[in-house]
């Protein structure tokens, strides 16, 4: 038996509330009464690419004191987290400018007139920007107004052609991206399963924190309501995760129960969420001309409205689409009756053990073969794929159905089916790895290769993220701030734990 395992749910759960809470809740006082921003980019008039000079922002190769192009007394808190996708450079750094804290993103440039060239002065995305990091400013075009900037040239702490010898931009590695926190050292020396236990109180917390929040939930909308609208949340994912929770209030349960059949049900849904292109256009699929008919006459029957809601297409997947999503949620919604809370329930009831209720969580859809071969009404996949694949469906069960199964034991008193449930999650083998993982991944462990070890089940991934999001992201990577980061924290929890 591990010590992991020796810790026991009941003990796991007791750590989440009495140690860990208050820890999460300091960190949220102090959080609410900040503003968080975004970050820049900047280098110019040097022989080497921007990626170089983001790598000397990230590892702050800076010698001090600093000060911007202006004179401002600058401080760097935090220099925020390298952004892999669109936007700015650094998402969430912390500065000090003439003693005043700010915190947004910072771009960064060869150049101060790259921020002209790049269009960035027209683009929304960078309007937060706080800092623009330059190499040189240049000349040219004049500094965007409002946001100070920083040369780097006369700030290095090491002459350029060292670090240029020292930083290799070609083989500089994601682990980079993220600096190790000051947790990743005690962790280092920390066995596997004390961490491990660590990991599922921070995950139990935020499993009991969910459960808590559909209970509210329920209470305002309804038992039924509440998991129509948590499973939608959930299936818009990350880029549709909004609209589809919206979609799911706007059309509530009630008026999709008042339609005759699942054909005109999909109609409400596919119209209100402004999906149903033109089926007269010539780029729709011969496939879908008719039916995309059916659904424009069902749609019109409806009497029903457009919500307005806008779908986000650049950074997802094609098996991701809107549509297909949507036709899942179509799905799910026919299989349980329109009593998904009902559904869910009977089987949670049914099942003798978590390992069982594990098994009969997991969504299992019916096929939808022109679903299966498409992306959209205009666009087929490259290969055939399922509506809903192993991955997803395990996190519908892990991040809605089990909390929901343990909010309503809890509710009806039913302590025994509350533990099943916690321990259905606690047990749940890992679940697929994401950007925001991979992030906590190289914030907390050293190497990051020790993640196999340590995360072996979805609750270790839960509670990494927990911690991540909770303290690391609230406090913009400030670890002298954070309370979980203070040694005698974790001391305090190793004492607490000991069985």
């Amino acid at each position: 038996m591990s010590a992991t395992d020796a810790m026991g749910g009941d003990l796991l759960s007791d750590l989440a509330r009495s140690w860990y809470a208050p820890l999460r809740e300091a960190v949220r006082r102090r959080a609410a009464a900040d503003h968080l921003c975004e970050h820049t980019e900047a280098a110019g008039g040097c022989q080497f690419g921007e990626r170089f000079l983001q790598i000397v922002w990230n590892e702050q190769r800076l010698s001090g004191p600093l000060s911007t192009t202006a004179g401002q007394r600058l401080e760097v808190l935090s220099p925020g987290t390298w952004n892999v996708s669109s936007g700015a450079d650094f998402q969430h750094a912390v500065v000090r400018l003439d003693g005043e804290v700010r915190r947004g993103p910072v771009e960064v440039h060869r150049e101060a007139a790259d921020w002209y060239r790049h269009g960035h002065d027209r683009d929304p995305a960078y309007a937060e920007v706080v800092l623009h990091v330059v190499w040189r400013q240049g000349g040219g075009e004049p500094l965007p107004a409002g946001i100070p900037c920083l040369e780097l040239e006369p700030h290095l702490a090491q002459p350029l052609r060292a670090l240029l010898g020292e930083l290799n931009a070609a083989v500089y590695p994601y682990a980079r991206q993220v600096a190790p926190g000051h947790c990743a050292v005690r962790w280092a020396m920390t066995g596997d399963g004390a961490v491990q236990g660590l990991l599922r109180t921070a995950a139990l917390a935020r499993f009991e924190e969910k459960s808590m929040r559909l209970r509210r939930r329920a209470v305002a909308v309804g038992t039924e309501q509440m998991l129509y609208e948590a499973l939608f949340d959930v299936l818009g994912y990350v880029v549709h995760r909004g609209a589809f929770g919206t979609l799911a209030r706007e059309v509530p349960l009630e008026a999709l129960r008042q339609l005759p059949d699942a054909a005109a049900r999909e109609a409400m849904l596919f119209g209100a969420a402004g999906l149903l292109p033109d089926p007269s256009t010539p780029d729709i699929l011969p496939e879908w001309r008719g039916r995309l008919r059916l659904l424009w006459d069902g749609w019109w029957r409806t009497g029903g409205r457009q919500i307005g809601l806008r779908w986000a297409r650049s950074g997802s997947r094609p098996l991701n689409s809107p549509e297909r999503r949507l036709a899942a949620g179509c799905l799910w919604l026919e299989a349980c009756g329109l009593a998904p809370a009902t559904h869910v329930l009977a089987i949670a009831r049914s099942a003798a053990s978590p390992r069982e209720v594990l098994q009969r969580l997991r969504l299992d859809l019916p096929g939808r073969p022109e679903w299966e071969q498409t992306q959209d009404f205009r666009h087929r996949l490259v290969r055939p794929a399922g509506l809903l694949g192993r991955a997803r469906a395990d996190d519908l069960v892990i991040n809605v159905l089990l909390p929901f199964v343990h909010a309503s034991a809890q509710g009806a008193g039913d302590e025994a089916r509350a533990a099943v449930a916690r321990d259905a999650y606690l047990s749940a083998p890992r679940l697929q790895s994401n950007r925001k993982l991979v992030e906590a991944v190289h914030r907390f462990l050293v190497p990051p290769s020790r993640s196999r070890d340590v995360l072996r089940h979805a609750a270790d991934q839960q509670g990494l993220l927990e911690l991540y999001r909770c303290f690391c992201l609230a406090l913009d990577g400030d670890c002298r701030a954070c309370p979980f980061a203070a040694e005698h924290a974790f001391e305090d929890f190793l004492l607490r734990s000991m069985v």
